[in-house]
């Protein structure tokens, strides 16, 4: 009976001296510890969501980029792939098909040829004006019908075109050679809050549809 006794006290001191450690709170020095851990793991934590943030919109910008730049080459191929010889000299010089009718080491912004069109084709440019790609279309087959028309974007304000190049091969009567027109773009997106810049490199090259004969 005793030792029963002294084993339900001893039980009952045990417990009242785990309530007392627990009824103490904590320490100054506890708590300081809780609060360093807490701002590390949050420190690190928010590092890894902006990271996670930044990474999505440079994505987000490179997909801009890539379908606004893909946009821009297909427009630009239906017609230069169409474009017909100028045999009255209006456009561009006669009987050539596109101007400047130069070779691949000399490249250049702009291009103008004379596109397809029942009834006479229109004189047609592209060029890189601003940071942006633009159509001029004329009203008619010359290219004195361009200072009645306003260019027209095929680019965006939320890109940036750094370069435009067109490279013609084939582009003159005399040089016996089919048209052939390399399109290069460089291009970056048009931000602030991205640094290095999101940026696409893209090229392509057309044949002229018809078959070219030397007059």
């Amino acid at each position: 009976m005793f030792l029963k006794m002294k084993g339900i006290l001893s039980l009952k001191n045990f417990i009242k001296k785990i309530s007392s450690n627990y009824g103490r709170g904590f320490t100054l020095i506890e708590m300081m510890v809780s609060i360093g851990i807490f701002s590390v793991l949050m420190g690190v934590l928010s590092g890894i969501f902006l990271a996670s943030m930044k990474s999505q919109t440079h994505i987000v910008y490179t997909q801009y980029l890539i379908d606004s730049s893909n946009f821009a080459l297909d427009y630009m191929s239906r017609y230069l792939r169409m474009a017909q010889k100028d045999y009255s000299g209006g456009c561009i010089s006669a009987n050539d098909n596109f101007y400047p009718s130069n070779p691949p080491d000399s490249p250049s912004s702009t291009v103008t040829f004379l596109d397809y069109k029942e009834g006479g084709g229109r004189c047609h440019q592209f060029l890189l004006e601003n940071g942006k790609i633009k159509e001029k279309i004329s009203p008619d087959s010359t290219s004195a019908g361009f200072s009645s028309v306003t260019a027209q974007d095929l680019t965006s304000d939320k890109i940036n075109v750094t370069d435009l190049k067109f490279n013609v091969l084939g582009g003159a009567n005399y040089d016996l050679l089919q048209p052939r027109v390399t399109i290069s773009i460089k291009a970056e997106a048009r931000t602030e809050n991205l640094n290095p810049l999101p940026n696409i490199n893209v090229q392509t090259t057309i044949s002229q549809r018809n078959l070219d004969k030397e007059i």
